[in-house]
């Protein structure tokens, strides 16, 4: 019983499992797809470990394909993101806080809130953008 991997511009596309008739015989590949397709299959049938989908094929072997690291610009715009998310959100928590503040009708507990959200927001301000995995600051629970 054999295995194929479809494979288009160096790429696998699918790996075709063996197919068997009623008598329990192997269909060959020729009578199960176009000739088109089928000078598109490799038999992998004794390939160790078996390709899977996307792994490259260079007309010799087959390799797991390489993760993309993203690019510098991608970490910052991503971080960025990420970064006016939760920004906006600790000025919702502030606003009304800031203004109990300045209203001189804060309570102890709405004091220390609106310090802890500023803290916050400052951390997240100081946060470096250009690291692929930053440590962002804990939103306070107060």
């Amino acid at each position: 019983m054999k295995t194929y991997a479809r494979v288009e511009t160096g790429i696998v596309q699918e790996i075709i499992a063996p197919a068997i008739d009623s008598d329990g015989n192997e269909i060959p590949i020729a009578e199960r797809f176009t000739a088109d397709l089928v000078a598109q299959m490799v038999d992998v049938t004794n390939i160790n470990p078996q390709p899977v989908c996307w792994w490259t094929y260079d007309g010799t072997d087959f390799a797991a394909p390489t993760p993309q690291m993203p690019t510098a610009v991608e970490i910052i715009a991503a971080n960025t993101a990420i970064q006016s998310q939760l920004l906006s959100a600790a000025s919702v928590a502030i606003s009304p806080l800031q203004m109990a503040v300045s209203l001189g009708e804060a309570t102890d507990a709405e004091t220390a809130a609106a310090k802890a959200w500023v803290a916050y927001s400052r951390a997240l301000k100081a946060i470096d953008l250009t690291q692929a995995s930053p440590v962002w600051p804990t939103e306070p629970s107060v």
